[in-house]
């Protein structure tokens, strides 16, 4: 009803609502059904009209509040929580893994927009804008926490309450979600990092023989001095000087920054 208690309703409060399957009630109804709860024996009773329809609508268990979950049995569940830091196995995330490093930033946009547009209540062709801020078109508190869980189960990251406040629009928040997932994604640094703690695991292992010592100490400093061209390694590797034969001339050449690579 559009006074009292529920003057203040947006359409997208009720909108929000009537997902989660709970439809509007009548001054009339609503009396008559908290009549009939004081004449009744159950200890606990929801004087409420419930829409089983948009409970299925939502597509898992997992979206169905817990209090209703009964009501649509068949859902399929959601799959498995990932570990922190594991997000490869959902689905959106597997996407976002195939697709090319330049499509990335398009297809986390796209996530947003469409999670903020169903968040909302918008049809499936009205375009959220990238550069407004979320809670100008909308948003509020409630629907604020609605869409960051949405977004954290899609993309199994832990979001911040704070979300919204800290990337207020759509743009903003989907270079902030490509950033937290860009370190786990193929080519990302994340799977550089997990290479180097292999290689570091290997050498603890098996310490390599000298000559090999040699090889794979010539290659990493060849991927070093192309990862970072304007730092400096080693002596040997940037001045081509054992430090130990150099005569007093060349250390001091060296200290002064005066020898040139080979």
């Amino acid at each position: 009803q559009p006074h009292g208690m529920t003057a203040q309703l947006t359409t997208t409060d009720l909108t929000r609502i009537t997902r989660t399957g709970i439809t509007p009630l009548t001054t009339h109804e609503a009396l008559h059904l908290f009549d009939t709860a004081l004449h009744t024996t159950r200890p606990v009773v929801v004087p409420a009209r419930l829409d089983t329809g948009a409970l299925r609508a939502l597509g898992s268990q997992d979206r169905v509040p817990p209090l209703f979950r009964g009501l649509v049995r068949g859902l399929p569940s959601a799959p498995a929580k990932p570990a922190d830091g594991q997000t490869g196995a959902l689905p959106w995330v597997r996407e976002l893994a195939e697709a090319s490093e330049a499509d990335r930033p398009r297809l986390t946009l796209q996530l947003v927009r469409a999670t903020v547009a169903e968040v909302l209540g918008h049809p499936p062709n009205q375009l959220v804008p990238t550069d407004r801020g979320l809670l100008d078109l909308g948003l509020d508190s409630l629907t604020a926490v609605e869409l960051r869980n949405r977004l954290g189960a899609q993309t199994g990251l832990r979001l911040p309450t704070t979300l919204l406040f800290d990337h207020p629009t759509a743009a903003a928040l989907a270079a902030h979600l490509q950033a937290e997932l860009g370190a786990s994604m193929p080519g990302g640094v994340a799977n550089a990092l997990a290479r180097l703690d292999e290689l570091e695991a290997l050498f603890a292992q098996a310490p390599p023989d000298e000559g090999a010592r040699d090889r794979i100490t010539a290659r990493l400093t060849s991927v070093l001095s192309r990862l970072a061209p304007g730092q400096k390694g080693s002596a040997t590797a940037t001045t081509g000087i054992q430090v130990e034969e150099a005569s007093d001339d060349e250390l001091f050449d060296l200290i002064d920054g005066h020898v040139a690579p080979e």
